[in-house]
């Protein structure tokens, strides 16, 4: 082994458990029917998973000489748009489970949107501090797969909602397969790299 692939071992990890455990509680707290509200802060422990994952993550970028600053800040601005998020999405819910109307629940429904566009701001931001022109390359590739994946699905779903065969999904479930689908597309770039 490598020591860049010895380096890489804790970010797949800390990856797999996040992913598992943001879907493992999701699926079990819906299947459970446990309510808004606490399936929302179930999903707070997993989200305290992305703290290692982006430690481990710059770890191992910075073996192979891929951890620019411009990586760095767009680190940290991600991990501030996930947790706020997660927070602005419990605000949310808790206020429109308590009988909010009105201009309130207009303003508690747009509320968790907020984060996407400061997630929209943190990648355009990226590929304009970015210098190193490989590096910037990656981040559009991944994007460029994440969003396909997300045209792809969203196209195949839709016609089989039309068709009744499947059931609704809300429009905000395309943040979260545009995010696996740039998640997978980074994994498989430095998998062909390695």
């Amino acid at each position: 082994m490598t020591d860049q692939t010895l380096s890489r071992g804790p970010a797949w990890f800390w990856g797999g458990a996040f992913f598992v455990g943001m879907f493992g509680t999701g699926f079990a707290a819906r299947a459970l029917d446990l309510g808004s509200i606490p399936s929302a802060l179930v999903m707070i422990p997993p989200m305290l998973l992305l703290i290692p994952l982006v430690r481990a993550s710059e770890k191992a970028q910075a073996a192979c000489g891929a951890l620019s600053p411009a990586t760095r800040r767009y680190n940290r601005r991600g991990l501030i748009w996930a947790f706020g998020y997660v927070i602005f999405l419990f605000v949310a819910v808790f206020g429109a489970n308590s009988g909010a109307s009105g201009p309130l629940l207009w303003l508690l429904a747009l509320l968790p949107a907020l984060p996407i566009f400061f997630m929209l701001w943190t990648m355009a931001r990226y590929l304009v501090e970015e210098t190193d022109e490989y590096l910037r390359l990656r981040v559009i590739n991944a994007a460029l797969w994440a969003t396909g994946l997300l045209l792809a699905v969203a196209t195949v779903w839709g016609f089989l909602e039309t068709f009744e065969l499947v059931p609704h999904v809300p429009g905000w479930a395309a943040v979260p397969v545009w995010a696996v689908g740039l998640g997978a597309s980074s994994i498989v770039n430095r998998w062909r790299e390695a």
